[in-house]
């Protein structure tokens, strides 16, 4: 490999990196938002004083889960939606949808019976335990509930 090669494949890595990162990043702190009500400014405070390592493993599932999706549809646009970016974009889309609504319904199946035992909404729920309680357990069977699904509509672009 010649040194400009080099200098090309290397600012190609860097551009498709961050391509995946930036939107990822912005995903799950979005979703640490959404879901778990912490404000960004809150957001180092909870981790640095509070120490919520549920906050940190929401980000980490969300994180991987996503850039499993994007990554995928940026890394082989013809296995993934048949050849175009609009296709490989469609992809993602509906891969996104297929993942929200089973992540959905297994959070409203696990964590909606939990809360209902504890008479609280369901949302309500997440936060008192994840936020307050740093229940770090729950973080972990809400990852699996959000991974699951990634990692199947990920690997059905395979067979395309």
């Amino acid at each position: 490999m010649t040194l400009p090669e080099f200098f090309t494949t290397l600012l190609t890595e860097l551009a498709w990196n961050l391509a995946v990162w930036l939107p990822t990043a912005l995903v799950s702190l979005l979703f640490i938002r959404a879901v778990l009500g912490v404000r960004m400014r809150e957001l180092i405070v909870e981790i640095e004083e509070h120490q919520t390592a549920a906050i940190g493993a929401v980000f980490f599932w969300v994180s991987l889960g996503f850039s499993l999706l994007l990554s995928r549809t940026i890394a082989d646009p013809v296995a993934a939606g048949g050849g175009t970016w609009a296709e490989a974009f469609a992809w993602l889309a509906l891969a996104v949808l297929v993942t929200m609504l089973l992540f959905a319904l297994g959070v409203f199946l696990v964590f909606g019976t939990l809360a209902r035992r504890r008479k609280e909404s369901l949302l309500g729920y997440i936060r008192r335990e994840m936020r307050h309680e740093h229940n770090l357990a729950l973080s972990f069977i809400m990852g699996a509930l959000f991974l699951v699904p990634v990692v199947v509509t990920y690997h059905l672009t395979l067979s395309s």
